[in-house]
């Protein structure tokens, strides 16, 4: 079974993946979040619910607000929290988590892992993915493809340095932004060295963007099975389509070449070896990292600065978009005013009582004068 998210924004297969937010999209800058269901929870620790922003196996992710700053909560399934072993991988993989920061991925912001439904929130990204820039607009430019393998690489690189491994990455799980990209949905992520909860014949992952190992047995993911993934993914970046079709594990063991048809001939080396049969076959992240930079500084493509990543100009102008509109906190529901003193209930100010008539002096005679009106009677006297 998955275990948690980075980014906690899991793409829903049912629906058309137009963005990672697994909700209809009007047009790019304006994303359409799903509205609370009936028996859904309106707070979380604090965090105010406002919208849904998708659902997995694993559980709901809302959008939500602690602050002004929006984050995604993802609520785990009572079925997966009444399962001791799955509490005890949570909390582990949540420490995991914590090390890998929010550089490349989306940073953790809270959790509780011992809660009757245990759930966690993250850093909202409000960004598109990869995989919706490519199903509006097509493939990316190859020195786009370039930059991509650049800094996916550096994100496995930094994923792996904590004992992570992400098991799942695709253009789905890549968010694009003007200052790189981030690698979001952990959902399969363990710890190096240990197993998840699935038992070693069920695959992990997307099956199109699998390695052959880890289709064969969950167990055998690896940091190799990562790169597989990442050279996947840069097919579908090049080309605009998948380098494999498959809907059954069995498919994916078998040793078929990938379909690489209009992979731009700069990347092939690159994608061949990514994508080898054999695990020791593969490069390191470092590797593609390292290939990745030589080519674009030989383009003198600025890899640092505030300059814009060198993607397609239709790519640049969404993620500009989105950024450009990032979801606004709920108001507060307006206090209801306060009643006027001595008000009646409903709003309207309590009808005056009549004042009494002043009442003479004892000895018959006007009422005394104050203090202040003898002074000013005096002094007008004397003028």
């Amino acid at each position: 079974m998955p275990l948690i998210t980075s980014a906690l924004l899991t793409c829903d297969a049912s629906r058309p993946a137009h963005s990672v937010f697994t909700c209809p999209v009007a047009e790019w800058g304006a994303m359409v979040f799903e509205p609370l269901r009936e028996k859904d929870p309106r707070e979380i620790a604090g965090f105010r619910l406002t919208q849904r922003l998708g659902q997995g196996a694993m559980g709901v992710v809302y959008l939500g607000y602690r602050s002004p700053r929006p984050v995604a909560i993802k609520v785990i399934k009572p079925t997966l929290a009444d399962q001791p072993y799955f509490r005890q991988r949570f909390a582990q993989e949540l420490e995991a988590i914590r090390r890998v920061g929010g550089f490349h991925t989306a940073a953790l912001v809270d959790a509780d892992p011992d809660a009757e439904q245990p759930w966690i929130a993250t850093e909202y990204v409000h960004a598109p993915s990869l995989e919706g820039l490519l199903n509006q607009h097509g493939a990316v430019s190859e020195l786009g493809a370039w930059w991509l393998a650049a800094s996916l690489s550096d994100a496995l690189i930094h994923i792996h340095s904590v004992r992570l491994l992400h098991r799942d990455l695709k253009p789905s799980n890549v968010l694009v932004t003007t200052q790189g990209t981030r690698v979001i949905d952990f959902g399969v992520c363990h710890v190096g060295g240990a197993t998840g909860l699935t038992s070693g014949d069920t695959p992990v992952g997307t099956l199109v963007y699998m390695a052959p190992e880890q289709a064969k047995d969950s167990r055998k993911a690896s940091e190799a099975a990562d790169v597989y993934s990442l050279g996947a993914t840069l097919v579908h970046a090049a080309t605009g389509h998948p380098p494999f079709y498959a809907d059954i594990p069995v498919q994916r063991i078998l040793d078929v070449p990938p379909d690489l048809s209009g992979l731009p001939e700069s990347l092939r080396e690159l994608v061949v070896t990514t994508l080898s049969y054999a695990p020791e076959d593969r490069p390191t992240a470092h590797s593609v990292l390292e290939a990745a930079m030589d080519r674009l500084l030989e383009h003198a493509v600025p890899v640092s600065g505030p300059l814009y990543p060198p993607l397609p100009g239709a790519f640049l102008t969404d993620v500009l978009q989105v950024e450009g509109a990032p979801p606004v906190p709920p108001a507060l529901p307006e206090p209801a005013p306060a009643h006027p003193r001595g008000g009646a209930p409903g709003g309207e100010p309590a009808p005056a009582t009549p004042r009494a008539p002043r009442a003479n002096h004892p000895g018959g005679g006007p009422r005394p004068l104050g203090c202040q009106r003898r002074l000013w009677l005096a002094w007008r006297h004397r003028r």
